[in-house]
């Protein structure tokens, strides 16, 4: 069981997000725009973050650098999932903000979670 946080502005999608990786074992917290995530990622200090780019208050970006440089953070993988990804943009800055895989929604449920379990065995 990893303890997963799902930063997702458009709530139905979080709460469905959520809801699967609840059902696979894992313990889910929700966060639907970038400062609240931010502040979860100290409180409930994850082992996978499951990002959308496109946030309110806060854009993914922004999100996953000030993760990468605080050292309690760090060390979280971050799944990006988007509808607005461009493939080469999100490769060139896949080292820069610790991405470590992606999917474009609409992505199967069971992708993202075979993707977290590859990376809790990390």
């Amino acid at each position: 069981m990893s303890k997963i946080l799902v930063v997702e502005d458009e709530q139905d999608i979080a709460e469905i997000v959520a809801m699967a990786l609840e059902h696979a074992g894992h313990e889910v917290e929700i966060s639907l725009d970038g400062e609240d995530a931010l502040e979860k990622m100290t409180s409930f200090l994850p082992d996978v973050v499951v990002l959308d780019l496109m946030l309110p208050k806060m854009d993914g970006r922004e999100f996953a650098a000030k993760i990468k440089s605080d050292p309690l953070t760090a060390s979280a993988p971050v799944i990006v999932i988007t509808a607005h990804a461009k493939l080469k943009e999100l490769l060139e800055s896949k080292s820069e903000l610790n991405v470590a895989a992606y999917l474009e929604k609409p992505f199967p449920i069971a992708t993202l979670i075979e993707k977290i379990a590859q990376l809790a065995k990390k």
